[in-house]
């Protein structure tokens, strides 16, 4: 500490929701608040929020809420439209999790989005903090199970180092994005990475997850049967263990054991991958019964959504054709004004610009998360790209 430095206090562990409310509403005086959340998904069958870490005051005033004792709810109204400028590295994963406990995050500045259109070669947290301010952060808990208790001292350095420095952060990145004038297009997609975290907790869950697993497009129909059903096993197996599915059959064994079908215990403790001691014994017979039992075929409603009909050839044709146009004319454009293509616009604006029926400005407005000041901007350049018809203004 440098002489006459005032001492940074030390952080505050929140376990009551009445300290929480206190800490809310000392934390909404501040213009600016940062923000992250720890989660047990590494080690539990659903992720919960199990810590809520915020800053102030340059990140000299540091809170950590324990989310297994405190709902997240009660900072609702700070981490709210209400509520102060939050700063977030990667928001969309905080904004999901925090939904879940029924808190919804608003007005945020987003420093992984900031990093990634200003065209940082790197834009994880430690590596964006050592490379702008030259603050190394520590590894040591990355994968720690954050549902232990209780939080003792090394646990509490840890969480607050994820926040402590966020301002500086953003003030360093913010600086740039105002010299390229580019804070609206952060700004937007940030908007767009929250209203999708909220409404993936709005939508029923995928009747068909076992679609998800990498390389499931490449199975026969018989395989994909094999796989519908043992994935159903281990998910009823991980559970019952309350532990991530990954952590009792990883994705490449299960697709072992679908191109395989082992139909006996001893088949399937064979595939690399999957755990073979002796008390895995029943979960392994419970997976050979499964592919035992497996049709040789998938039911009709779910063959239909895994071959769904094609579009019409020439309008196939059409939406690749306008997505290479509009990529030709976000690649120039983007070398013209010096900004990376994602500011111009960003990927998922591509593909649905591309495949929607759009003729005018208002039709574009609708394209989710294209914001206004690209329509006020650049409708022109882009339907004009759209229909073919040449270079942008």
């Amino acid at each position: 500490m440098l002489s006459g430095q005032a001492p940074v206090p030390a952080p505050i562990l929140v376990e009551d929701d009445a300290t929480a409310a206190r800490i809310a509403a000392i934390a909404a005086r501040a213009p600016r608040v940062s923000l992250d959340v720890e989660a047990s998904g590494l080690h539990a069958y659903r992720a919960r929020a199990c810590a809520v870490q915020l800053a102030w005051d340059e990140g000299r005033q540091v809170a950590v809420v324990d989310a297994l004792s405190v709902s997240p709810a009660v900072l609702g109204e700070l981490l709210g439209a209400a509520g102060p400028v939050k700063i977030v590295h990667d928001v969309a994963f905080d904004a999901r999790v925090l939904g879940q406990s029924g808190c919804a995050v608003d007005r945020v500045y987003d420093t992984a989005i900031a990093a990634r259109m200003l065209g940082r070669p790197a834009t994880g947290l430690a590596a964006l903090l050592d490379a702008e301010l030259g603050v190394k952060m520590s590894k040591a808990l990355q994968q720690h199970d954050w549902r232990i208790r209780p939080i003792d001292d090394a646990m509490m350095a840890y969480l607050s180092e994820d926040v402590r420095h966020l301002e500086a952060l953003a003030a360093r990145l913010w600086s740039e994005l105002g010299d390229r004038g580019i804070e609206e297009a952060v700004i937007e997609e940030t908007r767009y990475r929250i209203d999708c975290a909220r409404a993936s907790l709005a939508e029923p869950r995928d009747d068909m997850p076992y679609l998800t697993i990498k390389g499931a497009d490449r199975l026969t129909e018989v395989e994909l049967a094999a796989l519908r059903a043992i994935f159903f096993v281990r998910e009823g197996e991980a559970a019952a263990r309350d532990v991530p599915p990954f952590r009792v059959a990883p994705p490449d064994a299960l697709m072992a054991l679908a191109r395989a079908r082992p139909t006996t215990a001893a088949g399937v403790a064979r595939v690399r991958g999957i755990d073979a001691s002796p008390d895995q014994e029943p979960f392994l017979a419970a997976l050979a019964r499964a592919i035992a039992e497996a049709p040789a075929c998938l039911p009709e409603s779910e063959r239909q959504r895994i071959h769904p009909p094609r579009l019409p050839r020439e309008e196939a044709r059409g939406r690749r054709e306008r997505e290479a146009r509009l990529m030709a004319w976000r690649r120039e454009e983007a070398k013209r004004r010096g900004v990376d293509e994602q500011v111009l616009l960003p990927g998922h604006c591509v593909k649905d610009a591309a495949a929607a029926s759009i003729a005018t400005p208002d039709d574009l407005a609708r394209v989710p998360g294209i914001g206004a000041f690209r329509i006020e901007r650049d409708a022109g350049a882009i339907l004009r790209a759209l229909r073919g018809e040449g270079a942008s203004a």
